[in-house]
């Protein structure tokens, strides 16, 4: 979508537009107003990015309950995974991750040169940290495993932040063509979407840890 005029550098950012008060005088709209008014919603909407999930998370995680190594079969203790490390740090499974979703992606984030491709997506994850380590992946629905959709991992703030993680989708991502209703009502059009689940998985290597809450929005 090509915009003329201004760009909005901010999630903040717009033009100058009249106050409440300014709004109650009585006068009417000139045209310049009236095309600040539409260039501002027309770039609020060019933003416009959606809040995908809000979850609590298990609370506390002591040694006892946490991560163990992912080996594609079930496992039958908790043992510390040792050199494991990345997806095969965790099991992913009900006790060392959460699955969220599923989302249908969108591909309209524009990339210098390159076709416009899936929208990234922020997960944040409110955390109490003495040695903890948070994990997210896309997949299409299994445990995450090497062809997995997208990945990042992150080791948590010391004590009580909100640790963010951002995922990059894949362009291999197998897209479906799903209709798509014009603004202006005509004839229906058509679009890639691809449907994904998102995982949020962590590991306590030591100490007590808190897992509070997840909460996962699109960002381009």
């Amino acid at each position: 979508m090509t915009l003329t005029g201004e760009r909005l550098t901010t999630t903040t950012s717009r033009l100058r537009t009249p106050t409440a008060s300014e709004w109650r005088d009585g006068r009417f709209v000139d045209s310049g107003l009236a095309m600040i008014l539409s260039s501002n919603l027309a770039h609020l909407q060019r933003e416009s990015v959606r809040h995908l999930a809000t979850a609590l998370g298990p609370g506390v995680i002591t040694n006892a309950s946490r991560g163990y190594s992912y080996s594609g079969t079930t496992l039958k203790d908790r043992s510390d995974p040792g050199a494991y490390t990345g997806l095969s740090a965790i099991a992913w499974d009900m006790t060392t991750a959460s699955r969220l979703g599923p989302f249908t992606l969108i591909a309209d984030r524009e990339i210098a040169a390159e076709d416009p491709t899936w929208r990234q997506i922020r997960v944040n994850v409110d955390a109490s940290s003495i040695n903890l380590v948070l994990y997210a992946a896309l997949t299409a629905g299994d445990p995450p495993a090497p062809d997995h959709l997208g990945f990042a991992t992150v080791n948590a703030t010391a004590g009580r932040a909100v640790n963010a993680l951002t995922l990059t989708p894949s362009r291999g991502i197998r897209a479906d063509r799903v209709p798509a209703r014009r603004p202006d009502g005509a004839t229906d059009e058509s679009t890639l979407t691809a449907t994904v689940f998102l995982w949020v998985g962590w590991y306590a290597a030591s100490g007590t840890n808190a897992v509070i809450a997840i909460t996962a929005d699109e960002i381009r």
